[in-house]
């Protein structure tokens, strides 16, 4: 691993426990057993690590999203695979999706991270219901409204996810309800 990629993962653990404003360069320097002056030599500020680590998640969501639209264009996606992947790349980056709740009302730099994730979200979702709709696969929904309640639906459930873990994980309801709202034929009643 690279001195780089070390500070990054340190800073992103530390920040996801700690929040953003307690982390500061000396305390992140100590974690990864390095000098302050290595941290300084790849990032020019605090702000500056936050920024490359949510570049780092934006990028790990359109990659995602891209997989999600090559199985789209094969036809090979379901409304479940669609959801289920969403809630595997909330559990796979966790400390990611923390930063960015953690600190989106005290940073512009998080708050515009959070709007292009919803935005994109939003849009894969409104994406995967119009092509549903034009194939006869799901029910002719307001597209923008029903993606944004998706998008929100998953934003709920991920901070319930991430902020109670002790409440019950309902995403494999969410999934089924959005079946039985969705999905057109005897495959909406399973």
């Amino acid at each position: 691993m690279s001195t780089k990629d070390l500070i990054l993962l340190t800073a992103k653990d530390m920040i996801s426990e700690v929040g953003f404003h307690k982390m500061t360069t000396a305390n992140l320097a100590r974690r990864a057993e390095i000098s302050e002056g290595t941290i300084y030599r790849h990032f020019e500020s605090k702000e500056d690590i936050l920024q490359h680590i949510l570049e780092l998640f934006d990028q790990k969501y359109q990659n995602l999203a891209e997989q999600c639209r090559a199985r789209m264009d094969k036809g090979t996606l379901t409304l479940e695979d669609l959801l289920g992947c969403h809630f595997a790349f909330l559990d796979a980056n966790a400390a990611d999706i923390k930063i960015v709740l953690g600190a989106y009302s005290i940073l512009e730099l998080t708050r515009r991270s959070m709007a292009r994730f919803i935005e994109r979200l939003r849009g894969l979702f409104e994406e995967f219901l119009s092509r549903g709709i034009k194939n006869g696969t799901l029910r002719d929904v307001p597209l923008a409204d029903t993606g944004m309640i998706i998008a929100n639906m998953f934003f709920g459930l991920m901070r319930t996810k991430l902020y109670w873990p002790e409440i019950a994980d309902f995403s494999k309801e969410a999934i089924e309800f959005c079946r039985r709202s969705l999905v057109v034929g005897p495959e909406a009643r399973q």
